[in-house]
């Protein structure tokens, strides 16, 4: 069953059995020998928790599946859609503009009530020490009108010009009519970031 939409853009991870192809499943077990050759394991333990292990293993370590819950991304992500996120790109460089990023919610909405852990997923449109501002649905960033082809339908909304701190980006949703972004509460601190979007599918494409 798929989590409650009690948030925009509330993300919730995903067990492996629940993503992850029966092809890859396989191909990962025939790994199992090369992946583990020092971990000391009970003799007569079963492959399937040795697969399952690597799994966890790889999974925190790189990458790991969320459950889209919202339309805030439409359309580039759909209500139900898995979504991968990869967690080794930032170790070699920051956020940059087109980015889509899984972050932990900034402090401004836990002191709302939020739990620190809820994750959400936005876009991101400025970087540190670039200026901001939107007229009349029109992005504008260091005084250059954005081309924004992602976005879902036309937004009228205005921001006044800010500029960006250090250590912050600016975040939105592509849906920007149904987003709770930087807009409703701030630039988002760097160091919330938990990954960085690399692909999406639905389940049933492997159904």
């Amino acid at each position: 069953m798929a989590p409650p939409r009690l948030l925009r853009g509330l993300i919730a991870p995903l067990p492996a059995s629940d993503w992850l192809p029966c092809n890859l499943l396989v191909a990962s077990a025939s790994l199992l020998h090369r992946w583990l050759p020092s971990l000391a394991l009970p003799r007569g333990c079963p492959d399937g928790f040795k697969l399952l292990l690597v799994l966890l293993l790889v999974s925190a370590a790189l990458a790991e599946v969320r459950f889209v819950a919202s339309s805030s991304m439409a359309p580039t992500l759909r209500p139900g859609d898995r979504a991968v996120a990869e967690k080794v790109t930032y170790l070699f460089r920051g956020p940059a503009v087109g980015d889509i990023v899984f972050f932990r919610v900034p402090m401004a909405l836990q002191n709302c009530g939020l739990n620190k852990d809820v994750v959400f997923i936005k876009r991101v449109l400025a970087t540190p020490g670039d200026f901001i501002e939107v007229r009349q649905g029109q992005l504008i960033v260091n005084g250059v009108a954005q081309k924004e082809t992602y976005t879902a339908t036309h937004s009228s909304y205005t921001m006044e010009a800010m500029r960006l701190p250090e250590g912050h980006v600016f975040v939105m949703g592509d849906n920007r009519n149904n987003s709770c972004d930087s807009r409703a509460w701030g630039p988002l601190p760097i160091g919330n970031i938990v990954g960085r979007y690399m692909m999406s599918f639905r389940r049933s494409s492997f159904q």
